[in-house]
Formats: structure tokens, sequence, C-alpha cells
């Protein structure tokens, strides 16, 4: 019963824009106009939607174009597969936690390719940077590749290497923007590691997959993107529980 007054309740996105007022008791107004309505929503989308897609993709190709590392990601993911007692058994919050070189992989992929790469802010206060007066109210454009392909930060910046997160605290501040930083940081964070890392577990678990072109260039527009898709091969794989020695092809 709790369940399905729940569901009854339930509002969707818009509607709940919709229903936002200020404080105002006795006359409350609209807290968001419909213009701003149009741009959160459009925002929810493209971050909930687009960019996991684009660290996901880019996961696929290098994970098939660094063995070493794919089986150290699948060694992790069966482990935790095979204390389960069956294949529809979830995931937990227990199991999440455990996926720490998975996690370590994901961040690398995010450093070399990071799907939001710029971004603005306004300055609140002036302050120097190189010999130049940046003022208070200017509005300053800052690119997280920059930052991560900074040989001074990661060194050897254009080499795929998990390890390099194995000490995250090492690094400096605000040296990993991939989720930006500070009080605006991406508030959907933790949403896109639980989607990376569920997502993860059973493809690398169930399925064997390899890449069906050599060379394949990505361009920005503005997220990145093939410019021939990414095709594979794929080959589902024999279920964890299964005692039949038989292979599904």
């Amino acid at each position: 019963m709790e369940k399905q007054e729940t569901l009854d309740n339930h509002q969707d996105l818009i509607t709940r824009f919709l229903s936002m007022t200020d404080d105002d008791v006795a006359n409350p107004s609209p807290l968001l106009s419909d213009d701003e309505i149009v741009d959160n929503c459009t925002i929810a989308m493209i971050a909930g939607h687009d960019t996991t897609s684009v660290l996901l993709t880019f996961l696929i190709k290098l994970l098939s174009e660094h063995p070493h590392v794919y089986q150290t990601v699948l060694n992790e993911q069966e482990e935790i597969a095979n204390r389960k007692g069956s294949l529809d058994e979830p995931l937990t919050w227990e199991d999440l936690a455990k996926m720490k070189y998975t996690w370590k992989v994901a961040t690398e992929t995010l450093r070399m390719n990071p799907p939001i790469f710029c971004s603005f802010r306004r300055v609140v206060q002036d302050f120097e940077l190189g010999g130049y007066t940046i003022p208070k109210g200017w509005q300053v454009f800052w690119t997280a590749f920059m930052t991560h392909m900074d040989e001074s930060i990661y060194p050897d910046p254009s080499t795929f290497n998990p390890a390099r997160f194995d000490n995250q605290g090492a690094a400096p501040p605000y040296s990993f923007m991939a989720f930006g930083g500070g009080p605006r940081m991406c508030p959907g964070y933790e949403f896109a590691r639980i989607e990376t890392l569920t997502m993860v577990h059973y493809l690398v678990t169930r399925f064997q997959w390899k890449l069906s072109l050599e060379e394949n260039l990505f361009g920005r527009a503005p997220l990145p993107f093939f410019h021939q898709g990414l095709p594979i091969q794929v080959k589902i794989k024999k279920p964890l529980h299964d005692d039949n020695d038989d292979v599904i092809m």
C-alpha cells in the first residue's frame, strides 16, 4: 500500500519545477520562469544521459585496447558476481564500494576524455594571474582538458594509466575537473558513479567484445563523438553460475 501511494503521488521533473513557489504563503509566485524551466530540463537531459554515455563509450574502447586493465577490472567484477546466489541477485551498495579499481579506470578515462571539457565562472574578487589582474565580475573560461593534460600534475598525460589514481589525495586541489569543483560541482557525480559501475559490472561479466576498427578518430560537437561511431563485435559469455559447459555464441 505504501509503495502504491508513493507511485500515485509521483511527480515528474517538469511538474515539480512548475509547482515550485517562493516563500510568500499568502500570495505565492512561481520560483522559475518558463525559460528557466526549459533550461533546467535541457541540462538534466544532457547531464544525466549524454555525459555518462560518452564515458561508457570510451571505457569500452580503452578496455579493449588495454587487455591488462580489462583483466583486472574483470577479476574485480567476477569476484563480486561469484558472491551472488544467482544471476538475478541485484548489486548492493556494498558491492559498489568494492569496485575501487573499476572506478579508477573510469576516472582515468574521464581525465583523458572529459565529456564536459570546459565551463564558465564569474570572478568573485580581483586576483593576479601571470602578472595580469583579473577583476571582479569578469567571466572566465576554463578547460578541464588543459588541466588534465598538464605534465606537472599528471606525468606522461597521454598514457592511459589508472594507477595514477591510487593516491588521489596526492593530487593538487581542482586538478581533476571532469565534474567541476567547489560549491558548483556537478550534483550528479554520485549518480554517474553508480550508473557507470553498474553498467561496467554487467558488461564485463556477461559479454566479450572487440573493436571493429583499428583507428577511429573523434571530435566534439560539443560532447566527444567518434566520427565512425564505435562498431564492435560482441559475444555473450557463459554465465558464471551456469554449470553447463556449452559456450553461448
